[in-house]
């Protein structure tokens, strides 16, 4: 009887798991789809996402979020302005918070890149900043007026010249691809 308490236990928990995940967590690499970017020709208009009408903050307590979803880049307007500091070597730089609605519980990839340009976006501090975000279920950090459920992760979006930049929101269910116009200042 002593055997099939822990077989037990296998079992249920192996039932709980995530799907697309292995023993160490989500499965990223499952996330890693090809960018499917917009073209941008030379002098074309950048094609900006639209604020989406379904993320305000009287409804989740995060307003100003860009695209379709389910996960929104909280810019507060359709643009955004990285500014170059010392600490951040020669990358410009800003705050974003990626809002996730309380109805998608998987993991999040987030890349991006300039359209109609080689130039990488990147993420996070550092001189050498991260090429990805990555999102685990169940991370989030906390805000007033947030609804059950929902997730927020913080983060810098960091480029070194303006232009028109696009992200690929990956999911285990959704490949979304959100655009918007960065400026730089100093």
């Amino acid at each position: 009887m002593r055997r099939l308490v822990p077989l037990a236990i296998v079992v249920a928990a192996t039932a709980l798991a995530p799907v697309g995940a292995g023993g160490a967590g989500p499965d990223w690499q499952a996330l890693e789809r090809p960018l499917h970017l917009p073209p941008l020709g030379p002098g074309g208009r950048c094609p900006a996402s639209a604020l989406s009408s379904q993320v305000t903050g009287k409804k989740y307590g995060v307003g100003g979020g860009l695209g379709p979803g389910p996960v929104y880049p909280i810019l507060g307007r359709p643009g955004l302005v990285a500014y170059f500091r010392s600490d951040l070597g020669t990358w410009a730089g800003q705050k974003v918070l990626w809002f996730v609605l309380p109805d998608y519980k998987g993991p999040v990839l987030i890349r991006g890149r300039r359209l109609g340009g080689a130039e990488l976006m990147r993420f996070d501090n550092g001189l050498v900043p991260a090429k990805e975000i990555r999102i685990a279920p169940g991370e989030t950090v906390t805000w007033t007026g947030q609804v059950p459920g929902s997730r927020g992760r913080p983060s810098a979006v960091r480029v070194r010249v303006p232009g028109c930049y696009g992200v690929q929101i990956d999911g285990a269910s959704f490949s979304e691809v959100v655009v918007f116009p960065v400026s730089t200042a100093h």
